[in-house]
């Protein structure tokens, strides 16, 4: 009888551990943010330099898209310059110890450039793809808080989800290689109108790319890598500075443009956010305006 009773108190016993277990695993932990304001400094322009409608040379490809989407179409979460993890659109973000469940937190009241309000629901929706091929699920728990669910370990919340873009969030409206400051962004006006990217092959080719560029017809420029060197010494002599990225790459930076740093070791990720015209004689108007 004793032995029976015994038995039955270290079952319950383990049955209470192996619950409590599962439960612990279960249990959402936060994990730190920055405030999202910390990734956009702001410009300070004179009167008028915020108007500024600038052009860029760049070649076509995949990293040009990846550069003009991140303009207007911003990520849950981003690593600031720093290195810490700041909440751009979520203000909050947690995992459970067993790593098959992340919550985010939404942050309340960001204007969307088609006018609505960002929650819940347009998070899923954008996040839907990726997660389904994680072999995930969502689920809207309130406008400001969403549960995903996966059926195996996700160890990295924080690098997919500074992947994952929410559409038409960011402080620029994307119109094909042209970006439109969007002015209900909710960290205020960025400082340039426009920008345009002219990416024709022909206005890459040596002399005629040396001399646009040192005559100040763009804003900045990337280097080709077929200009002669006398045509290159112009570009040199002329007011740009020079920035040599991780890929190989060499932009070429008007100076009258104020706080614009291209990020040397990925250039997809620089910000035009805080950037302005520093001279009120600004370049060629590609809008005709």
């Amino acid at each position: 009888m004793k032995t029976r009773l015994a038995l039955s108190i270290a079952l319950v016993l383990s049955t209470l551990a192996v619950a409590g277990y599962l439960v612990y695993q279960r249990t959402l932990v936060p994990i730190p943010l920055m405030e999202g304001r910390e990734l956009y400094a702001k410009a300070s322009p004179e009167f008028g330099e915020d108007e500024a409608r600038l052009e860029v040379l760049m070649p076509a490809g995949s990293r040009l898209e990846v550069l003009l989407v991140a303009q207007s179409d911003l990520t849950l979460v981003e690593k600031s310059s720093g290195g810490a993890w700041a909440g751009q659109l979520a203000s909050g973000l947690q995992a459970s110890r067993h790593g098959r469940r992340w919550r985010i937190t939404v942050r309340t009241g960001w204007p969307m450039q088609d006018g609505s309000i960002l929650d819940a629901a347009r998070v899923a929706m954008a996040l839907g793809p990726e997660v389904q091929r994680m072999g995930g699920e969502m689920r809207v728990i309130d406008p400001t808080t969403l549960d995903l669910q996966f059926k195996s370990r996700q160890d990295d919340p924080l690098g997919c989800l500074s992947r994952w873009r929410v559409p038409g969030t960011g402080p620029f409206l994307r119109q094909g290689h042209t970006l439109v400051r969007f002015d209900g962004f909710i960290y205020g006006r960025a400082g340039v109108a426009a920008l345009t990217v002219v990416t024709d092959p022909a206005l890459m080719e040596s002399r005629a790319w040396a001399e646009s560029l040192a005559a100040a017809r763009w804003t900045w420029a990337v280097f080709p890598g077929k200009v002669e060197p006398d045509d290159m010494a112009k570009v040199r002599l002329a007011q740009y500075d020079e920035f040599r990225m991780k890929d190989g790459s060499v932009w070429f930076l008007s100076r009258r443009m104020r706080r614009l740093r291209p990020n040397t070791e990925d250039w997809t990720r620089t910000r035009f956010f805080g950037a302005w015209k520093g001279a009120m004689d600004l370049p060629y108007d590609p809008l005709g305006m």
